[in-house]
């Protein structure tokens, strides 16, 4: 049971460092929405290595596809055999079988901080305490502007506080003059009419009821997540092959013992990421509906960067990598009708 509190423990530092980062764009930018698009084209920047590393040792590992089958042949029965000399293949190579996991790792760890801050806007982009906003809370709750069970809510969102405070000038003087806060502490969500701080609803009664002007021009974010997110899965297909399946070469390749198992895997592969990629965009629908809205434009950022970088991995790598291994198969044939 200890295990999350100390994980959030160790945490911290780069929940601070994050918070630090976009407390300092808020105090330039002055826009909420604005800041997120920066942050997360900022995190994006720093991944990209880590994302062409990890794709052209993908490359790299098909490319050797050949070799690999041709030591399956050679020693069928010999799995200790095919393991040691794949190994030392990869390693004459430089492929690293580790690295393609590297940037799912990184975004992994990356989007915990990026979830907490979210939630907690007043505290890690404001700058105010938590034994403030505790006090803030305490003060609300006294003056019935917000209930006791909200107000143990507020240790872990404190989006309500904003909100109480922006559409109660008395209330925001009192906790102004008692020095829980200052005026340039507190967060303008608002963006471009999107309140960031509000959470998308899918219910018909909240999208088309009283409050439809809030939660109708939320929905264009789930909408542009899913889009972005098919985009990306796409382009990300394109470019984690080698070479373009082909299905007819597939069939053929069924028929050579040597490269069976590699057409198994072929067929395999788009669906195991298809898989992968529907549970992406259902992880992201489900954050959007349980988070801030600033989370929806943080996905959406996210998926546009990935799909420049796909693009980009595409034509500088992909496709010059297709060619050369196109002119070496080619050349390996002609030496092989020579002889």
């Amino acid at each position: 049971m200890p295990t999350l509190p100390v994980m959030m423990g160790l945490m911290d530092p780069l929940y601070n460092l994050f918070g630090w980062i976009l407390r300092n764009m808020y105090a330039w930018l002055e826009n909420y929405g604005i800041v997120i698009i920066v942050f997360t084209i900022f995190l994006n920047v720093i991944l990209i290595p880590f994302g062409i590393k990890s794709q052209k040792g993908m490359l790299k590992q098909q490319g050797l596809q050949d070799e690999i089958n041709e030591i399956k042949r050679m020693y069928p029965d010999d799995q200790q055999m095919q393991q040691q000399l794949q190994s030392e293949l990869f390693k004459k190579n430089g492929v690293s079988l580790t690295s393609g996991c590297l940037p799912s790792i990184l975004r992994l760890v990356l989007i915990l901080p990026v979830f907490r801050i979210f939630q907690m806007p007043l505290h890690y982009i404001g700058g105010v305490s938590t034994e403030n906003i505790a006090a803030i809370g305490e003060y609300l709750t006294n003056n019935n502007l917000v209930s006791e069970a909200a107000q143990k809510l507020i240790v872990r969102s404190d989006i309500p506080i904003i909100s109480i405070l922006q559409s109660n000038s008395s209330a925001l003087g009192d906790v102004v003059e008692k020095g829980y806060l200052k005026l340039d502490q507190l967060i303008d969500l608002d963006f471009f009419g999107l309140n960031l701080g509000m959470t998308p609803s899918w219910r018909p009664a909240d999208v088309f009821g009283d409050n439809w002007r809030i939660y109708l021009p939320l929905l264009i974010l789930p909408v542009l997540t899913i889009i972005a997110m098919i985009i990306q899965m796409i382009l990300t297909r394109k470019v984690s092959q080698a070479k373009e399946i082909d299905k007819a070469e597939i069939e053929r390749a069924k028929q050579n013992p040597a490269k069976a198992d590699q057409a198994q895997q072929d067929q395999a592969n788009p669906g195991m990421m298809k898989g992968m990629n529907v549970f992406m965009i259902v992880i992201m629908i489900w954050t959007i509906f349980a988070l801030p809205s600033a989370m929806g434009v943080y996905w959406v950022v996210n998926s546009f960067m990935a799909i420049l970088q796909s693009l980009f991995i595409y034509y500088f790598y992909t496709k010059p990598f297709r060619l050369a291994l196109e002119e070496n198969n080619e050349s390996y044939n002609k030496r092989r009708s020579v002889r």
